[in-house]
């Protein structure tokens, strides 16, 4: 009997130009798993930017906070 492969678990890290904030991401392609996070705020809380989203979403969302500053971002996430 064969074994399905484990589906393939994608994440990244991507540093905001103007802000200087780290966004990491992490998902399964093909699938509406995904979550965008603000990876360098404060330890005691994760700002989430977006949870259960699809892969276009995320990337969407990365693009978009390129030309944010911090507070836009933050402002952005969720608590």
């Amino acid at each position: 009997m064969e074994g399905r492969k484990p589906l393939a678990k994608v994440e990244g890290r991507r540093r905001m130009r103007m802000s200087g904030v780290t966004v990491a991401y992490r998902g399964t392609p093909n699938l509406d798993d995904w979550v965008a996070y603000i990876a360098n705020g404060s330890r005691s809380k994760k700002l989430i930017l977006a949870d259960h989203a699809s892969e276009r979403k995320v990337k969407g969302l990365l693009t978009r906070c390129q030309a944010m500053t911090r507070k836009e971002i933050e402002k952005l996430a969720k608590n």
